[in-house]
């Protein structure tokens, strides 16, 4: 009776103090106890449930403040880094990275407030359309959850109770099938409940709508189906020459009970209903200037599908601005990982998304004395940068930038106050980009590179100024190009190693390169392609008896 206390105190804690600026969620009363009496009678009461669920989400030191962005989006072959930060999770080092247990604790932590959400809120007396809402964003959290760990860790347990009625502390690993079984099911749930991205009863700006559920079943079904075929041929450009290399699929484990030609089809489907307004329950678009789809003005755009919102200057922390650009030096930090210089050449030159997205010339008042710098080297001509550095002594003198060998992006860069560690930078958990592409891959493997693949490929392409996709492309090469045009695209937004591993060409890709340009180890071995469990829960958990193969 005493812990079930203090699991609900626990539950509690904290539920407004989360990212979200929708005045609905910011005006929600707070509760820093659990009080039966008080608690779950309203809607508001029900919605502060569901937003203790997102908190993980962002939540200092657990999800996508810090641990999961480094584990997952530093983990490829496309982005570089100092070895301070690369040394682990960069290098494959999954085992000595600080933040590893935080991943799998705060996904579980979602998923037991999910259950929660799910438990407690059916009996509530409450406007029906509200409720079914708030249930479809619980299924839908859940899982992206499920989704998220099937890919890091495989096998999983699967907890479907609230810590009051069941802690399900020795819970055993269900198999990839039944995690995916059980995430279509909760995503087929969630899309009868939900409703359209901007109705007034929905969960406003920053929450999962019927649109990001579609979005998240057809990038499930994709997985699924790019993980269970075999015999493709698939084209990668990289190694340390950046050439073409080709590898053949052949399968990823725990995917062979998949038919992957249904499944494309589901995706292929499920991507088209969002494309024409039909299956997300409202219309998107591509934000007509790709140097704008990041920007604070378009936030809750018509290429926003789910984002993650924060302010400026609180809690919790959103430190993306840091990590890729380097305009916060004035702390004395700042651009911790860039684009390798393969990845940055993969670009056509009139490329949008190179041209006006990467700093060629930047100013750094750290070094002694402040200096400009300019990327990358073979471009100084159209680059060029002289400027006013002011040096120690007060003296004015007009420098030459230095080469730097460092391309950063731009996508996380326009905050209200670079200087702060706490920045209101957007992240994207899906937006409409995405869904072209996905319908592009997915179409390929179905009939071909149709014209309406073409189309939604060029679409992406276009809006950046880059060529349209080569014609008469054969399957193969389509399948390849899409393939490299996510990242193009989705750079730095936590796809590219997943993408690898679906398509079942992570350790041929890393191993190609070996020791990357800032002599970062990116050979790997089997026991990467998935992450290994925390001792806490080998320890905890009486019916997981061995870690991942190889940790």
């Amino acid at each position: 009776m005493k812990i079930n206390k203090i699991l609900k105190a626990v539950l509690f804690l904290g539920l407004p103090a989360i990212f979200f600026s929708c005045k609905k969620s910011l005006q929600e009363k707070p509760y820093s106890f659990y009080n039966e009496t008080q608690i779950l009678k309203t809607a508001d009461d029900a919605r502060n449930l569901l937003l203790g669920a997102y908190n993980p989400l962002s939540n200092d030191y657990n999800m996508l403040r810090l641990p999961y962005w480094v584990a997952v989006d530093l983990d490829n072959d496309h982005i570089t880094g100092p070895s301070w930060l690369f040394g682990n999770t960069g290098s494959g080092d999954y085992v000595d990275f600080w933040g590893m247990n935080n991943i799998w604790l705060g996904h579980y932590q979602i998923i037991g407030r999910c259950n929660e959400v799910l438990a407690k809120v059916p009996p509530l007396d409450i406007d029906e359309t509200v409720k079914n809402n708030i249930l479809g964003e619980a299924h839908a959290l859940r899982a992206w959850t499920y989704f998220s760990l099937v890919r890091m860790y495989g096998e999983v347990p699967i907890k479907m109770k609230t810590l009051e009625t069941d802690p399900e502390f020795n819970t055993p690993r269900s198999s990839v099938k039944d995690v995916y079984d059980f995430i279509i099911q909760d995503l087929t749930d969630a899309n009868t409940l939900l409703l359209p991205k901007d109705d007034p009863k929905g969960g406003g700006p920053g929450r999962i709508n019927k649109a990001a559920a579609q979005t998240l079943l057809a990038k499930v079904y994709l997985t699924m189906a790019s993980g269970a075929q075999k015999g493709a041929s698939l084209t990668v450009r990289g190694g340390k020459d950046n050439g073409y290399y080709v590898y053949t699929q052949n399968g990823v484990a725990g995917y062979e009970g998949f038919n992957a030609d249904s499944c494309f089809i589901h995706a292929r489907d499920i991507a088209g209903g969002i494309m024409d307004g039909t299956g997300g329950g409202g219309q998107f678009n591509l934000v007509p200037a790709f140097k704008d789809v990041f920007s604070k003005a378009q936030i809750n755009g018509p290429e926003a599908i789910w984002y993650l919102e924060f302010k400026d200057g609180s809690n919790p922390v959103n430190p993306l601005h840091m990590y890729y650009s380097p305009t916060s030096v004035k702390r004395g930090y700042g651009g911790w990982a860039w684009l390798t210089d393969n990845f940055y050449n993969s670009y056509e030159p009139t490329d949008d998304r190179i041209v006006s997205e990467v700093y060629h010339q930047f100013y750094s008042d750290i070094a002694n004395p402040p200096q400009p710098f300019l990327y990358p080297q073979r471009d100084s001509i159209q680059y060029a940068y002289t400027g006013p550095v002011t040096f120690p002594d007060g003296t004015v003198k007009n420098v030459q930038a230095k080469s730097l060998n460092r391309a950063f992006l731009k996508k996380y860069s326009d905050v209200t106050n670079p200087d702060l560690e706490n920045s209101d930078a957007t992240i994207y958990m899906f937006r409409f980009a995405d869904v072209l592409l996905m319908f592009a891959e997915a179409e390929n493997e179905v009939n071909g590179p149709t014209t309406a693949a073409y189309n939604a490929l060029n679409r992406v392409r276009e809006r950046s100024h880059a060529s349209d996709a080569p014609s008469g492309m054969n399957k193969d090469d389509f399948r390849s190009f899409v393939f490299e045009e996510r990242d193009r695209e989705l750079a730095q937004e936590c796809n590219r190693r997943f993408d690898l591993i679906r398509r079942g060409v992570y350790l041929q890709v890393m191993n190609q390169i070996g020791v990357d340009q800032e002599n970062i180890l990116k050979s790997r071995q089997e026991k990467h392609l998935l992450y290994p469990l925390p001792q806490s829960e080998l320890d905890a958990n009486k019916q997981i008896t061995a870690n991942n193969p190889g940790w």
